[in-house]
């Protein structure tokens, strides 16, 4: 049955929806895909020394790699945390202002969005961030009632200060020496290759476990992932409470000097943070570090104006809008990136590509891949309301079926 609109309850409507949101939802879940899965197979997780050293000895490989970590890297999961922040803040203004419970809504949304990526995290991809999101998910909305102030600086302690800090902590208590020995010595690379590339999928099970039990939860630096993610939320939370989003046609001038100043200096600090990456010039630890803190939110920033500036001009807004419809199915096509990795990276059923694959060709994949994507997107929401798995996300958090096909003009 449908959902009654009287009970004020209704999910959102096309109608309702804030188009520069979508846009740039689809536009970061495309940095997901080429950062995951370029580096998800240039390192030596996946990699035994030689090969992932051949991939940095070949001038090609190497600069493919290069252009990833200066372009796409940390910029895009930031983008998505940060529009997860401004999603929550607008979703509960809306309900709260048709008089629904919204913490009883949003619990059950969130709870169920942990029960899917604590699955999707240990069954089907080792990088997942929708059980972070949903923890984080439960600690912004304890911190709703933060003030401005508050919001602002806390989220920007937290996103730019989390994840060094606790990456300082885990080398100073030696817990990063046990990690590596753990998980990247030789032998363990060479095992955990073996478990990729076989048919056993409770092998595979097991490696990704052990995996994340080392490398994630025992040497703690989890806790910096997710206060790393909580930062950037409060800091979308505050982009939307000041209304900036959904005013943007009225503030595209401020935007406009934003991208000018942000777009530059956030290509200069990353260029200068890959070259000490790669060896191009002295590395000094702290010094990256800091070029890379500073350097991703600003570059984050000047796409997202960008695009947000390229969507309001009417002979280039028609670049942007190519991503909205994945946007809007961005919990399906997240899913779907990762069928398609572990189809063509995994033995279990799949090509076992795993450790064949060069930077390029990944690449390569991922622009392709991310094309159909774009193309199943619009034909599916022209005939449906939404994508299949928030139509059961959906319908699960209100516990109702909402009205799924699109009724015919």
């Amino acid at each position: 049955m449908e959902r009654d609109s009287a009970s004020g309850a209704a999910p959102v409507t096309s109608a309702e929806r804030i188009g520069e949101l979508d846009i740039l939802r689809g536009f970061a879940l495309l940095g997901v895909l080429i950062a995951n899965i370029v580096w998800w197979n240039a390192l030596r997780y996946t990699l035994l020394p030689d090969q992932m050293d051949a991939h940095f000895a070949d001038p090609v490989q190497r600069n493919t790699l290069l252009l990833v970590n200066w372009l796409v890297s940390d910029k895009a999961n930031t983008l998505f945390a940060f529009l997860f922040g401004m999603g929550f803040w607008v979703q509960m203004q809306r309900l709260e202002a048709r008089g629904v419970d919204f913490a009883a809504l949003y619990r059950r949304r969130i709870g169920i969005l942990l029960a899917l990526g604590v699955a999707h995290l240990f069954l089907l991809w080792p990088w997942d961030i929708l059980h972070m999101y949903a923890l984080m998910g439960f600690a912004l909305f304890a911190l709703r009632g933060l003030s401005m102030r508050a919001m602002l600086v806390g989220g920007a302690v937290l996103a730019l200060g989390a994840r060094p800090f606790f990456f300082w902590l885990r080398e100073l208590l030696g817990l990063e020496d046990k990690a590596e020995a753990a998980v990247l010595s030789p032998d363990a690379i060479a095992e955990r290759q073996a478990a990729f590339l076989g048919s056993d999928y409770g092998a595979w099970i097991t490696e990704v476990a052990r995996l994340h039990w080392h490398d994630y939860l025992g040497s703690g630096i989890v806790a910096g992932w997710l206060l790393y993610v909580l930062g950037r939320f409060l800091l979308g939370a505050w982009v939307a409470r000041k209304g900036w989003l959904q005013r943007a046609g009225e503030l595209l001038p401020a935007m406009r000097r934003l991208c000018l100043a942000c777009l530059p200096l956030g290509l200069l600090l990353e260029a200068l943070y890959t070259a000490m990456e790669f060896g191009i010039v002295h590395k000094v630890f702290f010094v990256a570090g800091a070029l890379h803190a500073v350097g991703v939110p600003l570059l984050a920033i000047g796409y997202a104006t960008g695009l947000i500036l390229l969507f309001h001009r009417a002979r280039w807004g028609w670049l942007p809008r190519l991503f909205a419809p994945v946007g809007r199915m961005a919990l399906t096509n997240y899913i779907a990136q990762s069928v398609m990795m572990f189809f063509l990276l995994y033995g279990i059923g799949g090509l076992a590509m795993t450790g064949r694959l060069a930077p390029t060709q990944t690449l390569a994949i991922a622009f392709g891949f991310f094309a159909l994507q774009v193309l199943f997107s619009h034909w599916w929401l022209g005939r449906y309301r939404f994508g299949p798995l928030e139509y059961g996300w959906r319908t699960l958090t209100y516990g109702e079926r909402s009205g799924f096909r699109r009724q015919p003009a």
